[in-house]
């Protein structure tokens, strides 16, 4: 993983960061265009929006207070799809801010949104789905975040979701055969 830094940077650093159970927190990052993170363009390479994401939803997983649960196997957490649009590209030693937010989720999966700005420019939005796994089987959002073995009610799902669970579904249709 050529993040291993980049990782084990967030790992220390979540030892020292309040954690609790709202899992509506937004993360927000900011990471930096090194030479190693452009493409043969000279910016910011497709693969690092992606990884950038990744990193902020372990951060989400660590600050919702589940880091624990999930390092030691209680739960897994499965990516199963993302999606990105890029309107600017991100020059050389420019600025990333990454914001990820839980938008809402389904019996299945949560959904993420993920916005990339430099500064208050925004430079690129997308988003994840995420499937939880306890003990094999996926599980909702709702259950591990529930109280009293009560699930928790997810908030309506964004246009923008469903218009991308219904092209995520099209091409499932299209490919299953």
């Amino acid at each position: 993983m050529n993040l291993i830094g980049r990782f084990l940077i967030l790992v220390v650093t979540s030892l020292f960061r309040p954690k609790g159970q709202d899992p509506f927190i937004t993360i927000r990052q900011r990471r930096r265009v090194w030479l190693h993170d452009m493409d043969l363009n000279i910016h910011l390479t497709a693969a690092r929006y992606f990884s950038f994401g990744d990193l902020c939803r372990i951060q989400w997983l660590v600050d919702c207070g589940l880091g624990k649960d999930f390092l030691f196997g209680r739960y897994r957490a499965v990516l199963n799809a993302q999606e990105l649009t890029y309107i600017r590209e991100f020059p050389p030693f420019s600025r990333v801010d990454v914001v990820v937010r839980l938008k809402c989720w389904d019996e299945k999966y949560a959904y993420f949104e993920q916005r990339f700005y430099r500064g208050d420019t925004l430079h690129s939005i997308g988003h994840a789905r995420m499937a939880i796994l306890h003990k094999g089987k996926v599980i909702s959002a709702g259950q591990v975040f529930g109280r009293d073995g009560e699930p928790m009610v997810s908030p309506p799902e964004t246009e923008a979701i469903q218009d991308w669970k219904e092209t995520l579904a099209a091409k499932r249709d299209q490919f299953s055969g």
